[in-house]
């Protein structure tokens, strides 16, 4: 018996050899076709692409072993005589939700984002987003965003401009994608990142803008890579609560305004382009020690500044809405030294309505400097207490739009001479007085 199983197996060894080769070939064949053994090319390309703008140390991890890279770029960076809004628009994905997606572009018109002022102080309707400090931008729905100067100029379009914008989305595969290989399937997803990922989007951002000014020798310095991000989201604690810039709202020594304890909101970018504050009368800290605001005493104040392409895209905005000195009936162009003429001279009609279905009804004030070496424009608004019922219409008299002309001027003047304020650090001068708004509809 043992020798014929022993003829047995000799007989079948060449075939199970055979056999065996073959299963061997076949899974190294299938690991191939499946994408595995693609890590080295994968993070040699990452280290090539996008012009080898993007920042190597930090998406190194999300390089996939898995299958190739796939790369999508075009841009007057990458071919200088093409005819392209964009320096660079770049997309490089790992599958599985793997990727980076880049776009800058040199700006000639407004900055394709909200910068109103309460889109500052409240980004994201009100739900919050990450900003990181000390870089101009937000995070958005295309990833995080920037806007840097260039002084020496951009090159790739007709007509010369001095600002860029930069956007970078980053994604590890733990977003609610489709599951396409594609990293800019994922641009326009409603969710929001976490801490991390949105810090990876800031500084793949900034890295890119570096790599781009500095082959465009735009002689500015290089802006300054975040290390951390600040949810802007009251809910974490409302960070942008009691800060220093903002210290000037005081309603114990703001003229013109309710008494009492006032509690501050200040946006979080630390720019050196844009800045907001907004004050509101606490009602919760106030009750039992102060009475109930008056009818039309002002009870909230905002002020905000924005310089160069940032000043120009707001006001832009503002006057979209119709929300800017010289639009409705009434032209009012305040002079630079309030107090010296009658509600005549000024123009101030003797009596507005209200409805209650007004949004948020308020006065305000522009002005336009030059700060930081750019044109600056400022905008204040005071938005006084109004008590009605739904359908109701509140009538405001001449005397009671007099007062709020001059708590508006009043806050401007605060606003501009604090010590502590934005407009103090950016060393603006040579302020104009553009005129008022009236909110009221």
């Amino acid at each position: 018996m043992r020798g014929l199983w022993g003829r047995v197996w000799q007989r079948r060894t060449p075939l199970v050899v055979l056999m065996a080769v073959v299963g061997i070939a076949g899974a190294v064949l299938a690991t191939r076709d499946s994408g595995g053994g693609h890590l080295a090319a994968n993070r040699a390309q990452l280290r090539k692409a996008c012009d080898g703008t993007l920042p190597y140390g930090d998406l190194e991890r999300l390089v996939r072993d898995e299958r190739p890279g796939e790369l999508r770029q075009h841009g007057t960076m990458l071919a200088p005589g093409q005819e392209s809004r964009s320096l660079l628009d770049c997309s490089l994905s790992w599958g599985d939700g793997h990727g980076v997606t880049v776009h800058a572009e040199a700006l000639v018109s407004d900055v394709p984002e909200a910068v109103e002022t309460r889109d500052l102080l409240e980004p994201a309707g009100g739900h919050g987003t990450f900003v990181a400090p000390g870089t101009t931008g937000q995070y958005g729905k295309r990833g995080a965003w920037l806007v840097a100067d260039c002084l020496g100029g951009l090159g790739g379009r007709v007509r010369p401009t001095t600002d860029l914008y930069v956007t970078a989305r980053v994604t590890d595969g733990t977003e609610g994608t489709d599951g396409t290989d594609s990293a800019d399937d994922a641009t326009e997803g409603s969710g929001k990142p976490d801490r991390a990922t949105a810090l990876l989007g800031f500084r793949t951002a900034v890295h890119v803008a570096n790599a781009l000014t500095k082959a465009q020798h735009c002689g500015s310095g290089p802006l300054t890579t975040p290390t951390a991000v600040v949810d802007t989201d009251e809910t974490h604690g409302a960070p942008g609560q009691g800060l220093r810039k903002c210290e000037w709202i005081d309603g114990s020594s703001l003229p013109g305004v309710a008494s009492g304890s006032w509690t501050t909101l200040g946006d979080l970018q630390e720019s050196t382009g844009l800045s907001a504050c907004a004050g509101e009368w606490d009602a919760e800290k106030n009750a039992g020690e102060r009475p109930r605001p008056k009818q039309w005493q002002v009870t909230e104040v905002e002020a905000a500044s924005w310089s160069g392409i940032l000043g120009r895209s707001a006001y832009d905005s503002y006057e979209r809405e119709g929300h800017v000195p010289g639009w409705g009936a009434e032209d009012d162009e305040r002079p630079s030294e309030a107090g010296s003429e009658t509600d005549a001279d000024r123009g101030v009609r003797q009596e507005d309505r209200v409805s209650s279905y007004a949004g948020r009804p308020q006065l305000a004030l522009w002005a336009r400097s030059v700060c930081g070496g750019r044109t600056t424009y400022h905008r204040v608004a005071v938005l006084p207490e109004i008590r009605l019922e739904d359908g109701e219409t509140a009538v405001i008299g001449g005397k009671d739009r007099a007062r709020l002309s001059t708590a508006a001027r009043t806050v401007l003047d605060r606003y501009l001479d604090a010590d502590d304020g934005w407009p103090a650090s950016a060393k603006c001068r040579d302020t104009k007085v553009l005129g008022e708004v009236e909110q009221w509809h």
